[in-house]
């Protein structure tokens, strides 16, 4: 552990089923070097259960992601307290990168781990959870899933939903090109 919170580094490579897009790093992730470590933070357990992941993997082991097809980035590097401390200029200024990133690596799928992350990203007003009618970044499919967050008040089975929609989606996406 270190004394200060700061990036975390993308987990990402070419060719993933999909690539998780969270707001940034909270204050615990920040300090261990992790996504998704704060200790109520649910995203490991629905990857798991939504069978994206054969295991449930512990966030010090995110660099495993890219072995069962998936990877983790965030709009903005920085950690702080939560979202609410990111203004909306910040997260439309990490939606460059994110289009760079999308455009070299070519994910299928697009998750927004938050509907606030994607409507940052999309610069909309609105959307429903699950599979959006467009792609922003032509070409990949954008999935809108509820924020793993404990703090996040649907249940837990709610979550999984949309975590297995991912899922859906990857393995229909995996039927179409055989």
């Amino acid at each position: 552990m270190t004394d200060s919170e700061g990036p975390i580094l993308d987990i990402i490579a070419p060719g993933l089923d999909a690539l998780f897009v969270g707001f940034n790093p909270g204050m615990r992730s920040g300090r261990l070097g992790h996504n998704y470590a704060g200790p109520g933070n649910q995203f490991w357990k629905l990857l798991a259960e939504a069978g994206l992941t054969p295991r449930l993997l512990r966030p010090e082991e995110d660099r495993l992601l890219p072995e069962f097809g998936l990877g983790s980035t965030n709009l903005v590097a920085r950690a702080t307290p939560g979202a609410a401390d990111l203004s909306r200029a910040e997260l439309r200024g990490g939606v460059p990168r994110l289009r760079a990133l999308i455009a070299e690596f070519r994910p299928r799928v697009i998750a927004y781990t938050g509907k606030g992350v994607y409507l940052a990203a999309a610069d909309r007003d609105r959307a429903d959870w699950g599979v959006q009618p467009d792609s922003l970044f032509d070409g990949p499919v954008d999935v809108v899933l509820p924020s793993p967050s404990g703090l996040a008040r649907l249940p837990f089975a709610e979550k999984l939903r949309w975590f297995c929609e991912v899922k859906r989606v990857i393995d229909a996406e995996v039927d179409t090109r055989r």
